[in-house]
């Protein structure tokens, strides 16, 4: 009986070692890929976020981009930069091999994405004529989706100090999405990058200190990023402390601009008397809000202004960015001709 067991047994080791044999004789170096190299045609895939490397493989299988997901996963496994892949569209070729596939999914170049730069201090319909142009899209759609964010009908909601405007909100940054990205999904990764910049600059409890609101603090950013250079923000931000304590209007052409929805540099009387809370040779203290959206620059310069005395400035060569400060009239009236000739030089 032992004898049996043992005949058994001895017979099984042959038949499994014959098995390994025939499989190693036809794959001495395990199950190797048929397709290689960079492939042929063009495929769109789709990398949904969250997705593990193992999911990214089965994609690309069942597109037809690589033989196997199998394969693509002993790729990864000596790819340790294979964990870069990001979320998004890529142009694949087909049958391609998977070191192939991996090198093209780490190409930006072969991202399907469009790029969206919102410069600081533009208006919010500056802001949404350049959204427009970036999706290539009819400028009232965009408007729409701004319309639904005031109402609060997006699933990212603007803070409450904002009033329900989305004017100053709209933060400047350079934002990549997705070629196929929807708008309402654009105005909401906007919004986003503006929650994150209003904690990182801890806005809510540092204008609380300053005896401001939050929407207070981004109004006077905004005058600053509309009156001068970003050198000059802090210098700007104490000319609107001062004449507030004095108090004395601010007077400011960027206000009266806003109101008139122009960007001109001299107004005519009519013009300067325009009947809009905007108007800061009419109306004392602050606008009712921001007059554009403002940079980190310019919110970092409200929150911590340059000390000086200065009640006046002048933008004395408005090409070169040259803004000069005064304290005292006289001094404004010398700064003012210095304008005023450059005006007529250049105009």
């Amino acid at each position: 009986m032992k004898i049996s067991k043992r005949k058994r047994l001895v017979t099984f080791l042959v038949i499994v070692s014959l098995l390994l044999i025939g499989i190693y004789s036809l794959y001495p170096r395990g199950p190797q890929e048929n397709w290689s190299g960079s492939g042929s045609g063009e495929v769109v895939i789709e990398i949904p976020p969250g997705v593990n490397l193992t999911k990214v493989g089965e994609i690309l299988e069942e597109a037809g981009v690589v033989e196997e997901s199998y394969f693509f996963a002993i790729a990864t496994y000596d790819r340790p930069d294979a964990t870069k892949i990001q979320p998004g569209r890529y142009v694949m070729a087909l049958r391609m091999g998977s070191d192939n596939a991996i090198d093209r999914l780490l190409d930006p170049a072969n991202r399907r994405s469009l790029k969206v730069v919102l410069p600081e201090g533009m208006r919010l319909s500056q802001s949404v004529m350049k959204l427009a142009s970036a999706l290539k899209v009819d400028s009232k759609l965009v408007m729409a989706s701004i319309k639904r964010l005031e109402q609060g009908e997006l699933t990212i909601k603007l803070p409450s100090y904002s009033l329900g405007s989305a004017e100053g909100f709209l933060y400047p940054a350079t934002y990549t999405f997705d070629d196929n990205v929807k708008i309402d999904q654009v105005i909401e990764t906007i919004i986003e990058r503006f929650n994150q910049a209003a904690v990182t600059t801890d806005l809510v409890t540092q204008a609380k200190k300053l005896g401001f609101s939050p929407r207070e603090i981004l109004t006077m950013a905004s005058l600053a990023e509309s009156e001068s250079a970003p050198a000059d923000f802090g210098k700007v931000v104490r000319v609107i402390l001062n004449r507030l304590k004095e108090p004395m209007p601010l007077q400011f052409d960027s206000t009266i601009n806003y109101a008139l929805e122009t960007t001109k540099l001299l107004f005519t009387k009519d013009e300067f008397n325009i009947n809009s809370p905007y108007n800061t040779y009419r109306f004392p203290g602050l606008p009712p809000g921001p007059i554009n959206s403002p940079g980190e620059q310019a919110i970092a310069a409200v929150l911590n202004p340059a000390a000086g005395d200065w009640l006046y400035f002048v933008s004395t060569n408005p090409n070169a960015g040259i803004t000069k400060f005064a304290s005292s009239y006289s001094e404004f009236l010398k700064y003012r001709a210095e304008f005023q000739n450059w005006y007529r030089e250049n105009n």
